[in-house]
């Protein structure tokens, strides 16, 4: 028995995995991807994700799932921040093979709903997507508002994740900014739809109202106007999914 597989089997099992996760993320960007996105702290194992300052919470596995399993060619994400929910996106266009995610986010440090203050987030996204070789081919980052990138958009969109701007101008921005380009099995998914509907309720304040999270009174309106919803992640801050046209079918097509 060689010297080395002898030092090896000596080893306790925890330090063997702490070698073994080691190797298998320098060794691939895939896996260093899938453990920083979605493998909690391990002290045991010597692994700390990056620290993403992230809202997204739960929602992080129905989006990747959703990504998954709908295939899409077209992703637009409006809102990335430090690119929590773009990595885990583009990492399922690029486990699906094919697809390519937009992520519309200004990056400016002084807007209200950056939870990264005076830190930039533009640099560690790409960071991110280059560590797991996500960029070019399945993320695309465009730094601009939604209003900025407006103009210059001209390509149909399957999946569209709103994020950004949550008060109830922006979010409605961002709806209307794209349905233009949403076909009749696009899917679109809200972050924040359940912010605010948990908690003990207060008489004089109704949670449709309260600025500046505008996202459920838009749903609402949405809702009303006879679009498809359906909450898949109902623990605050919430994901709800819509149906690209009002009255129109149920997510997908017919088999």
């Amino acid at each position: 028995m060689g010297l080395k597989r002898l030092l090896l089997r000596s080893l306790p099992a925890e330090s063997k995995e702490r070698i073994g996760l080691k190797l298998l993320r320098s060794a691939s960007p895939e896996v260093r991807a899938m453990t920083d996105l979605f493998l909690p702290p391990s002290r045991s194992l010597g692994f700390f994700p990056p620290n993403w300052e992230s809202g997204t919470g739960p929602a992080i596995y129905a989006l990747y799932g959703l990504c998954r399993a709908l295939r899409p060619e077209i992703v637009v994400e409006t809102g990335s921040g430090r690119g929590f929910s773009t990595c885990a996106l583009a990492l399922a266009c690029r486990q699906n093979g094919k697809g390519k995610v937009y992520a519309i986010d200004p990056h400016s440090q002084h807007i209200e709903w950056n939870q990264s203050k005076g830190v930039d987030t533009y640099e560690f996204l790409l960071d991110r997507l280059r560590d797991y070789d996500l960029t070019p081919t399945w993320c695309e980052v465009i730094r601009a508002t939604t209003a900025e990138a407006a103009p210059h958009w001209h390509t149909p969109v399957d999946l569209l994740f709103i994020d950004g701007n949550h008060r109830y101008e922006g979010v409605k921005l961002d709806f209307e900014t794209f349905r233009p380009w949403l076909g009749e099995y696009s899917v679109v998914a809200f972050h924040d739809s359940m912010h605010l509907r948990h908690g003990p309720p207060n008489p004089w304040d109704d949670p449709l109202e309260r600025s500046p999270m505008g996202v459920p009174r838009f749903l609402e309106e949405l809702k009303a106007s006879g679009y498809h919803l359906v909450t898949v992640v109902k623990d605050a801050p919430g994901l709800t999914l819509l149906s690209a046209n009002p009255g129109g079918p149920l997510f997908l097509p017919p088999l």
